[in-house]
């Protein structure tokens, strides 16, 4: 029980939407890659199932690294801390963009079934995108002035 307090009592007391943020994300690079029924399987070209799975599997390794940063201790471990939550949100962004790239490969190479829902999958991966980058961009701020 001591180390549960002690998670809490770290980071993840001090940004806990940042956790569960990264739980989210991980689960759903999980869910892509064990679906049958996610949209981009239903693609003829095994390539592009092929990127999206490695997407996945890159957006599950951003997010183990931002929910084990998040999780250590930060006094003990500040490097952990600081790099491992800075470049995962960093590797989320990345993350982003070639979904968002992959969402207007497919829309380029066929019209969406549903434009409601293309918007709004095209709406969350950009924010997403940005919000990521904005944390990043912030944590570089932090570790800059760290370096002074």
């Amino acid at each position: 029980m001591n180390g549960i307090k002690g998670v809490l009592r770290n980071h993840l007391r001090e940004r806990p939407f940042d956790f569960f943020v990264a739980l989210t994300l991980f689960l759903v690079g999980f869910t892509v890659i064990i679906d049958d029924h996610w949209p981009e399987k239903d693609v003829d070209n095994s390539i592009i199932q092929v990127i999206v799975i490695i997407i996945s599997i890159y957006l599950m390794a951003a997010s183990i690294m931002i929910m084990s940063s998040l999780s250590c201790n930060r006094k003990k471990r500040p490097v952990l801390s600081l790099m491992g939550e800075m470049y995962g949100w960093m590797m989320v962004s990345f993350a982003s963009i070639a979904i968002i790239l992959t969402y207007l490969g497919s829309m380029i190479g066929g019209v969406p079934q549903s434009w409601w829902g293309f918007s709004i999958m095209m709406f969350i991966w950009c924010g997403m995108f940005i919000s990521s980058g904005v944390r990043y961009l912030d944590l570089l701020q932090v570790y800059r002035s760290l370096k002074k």
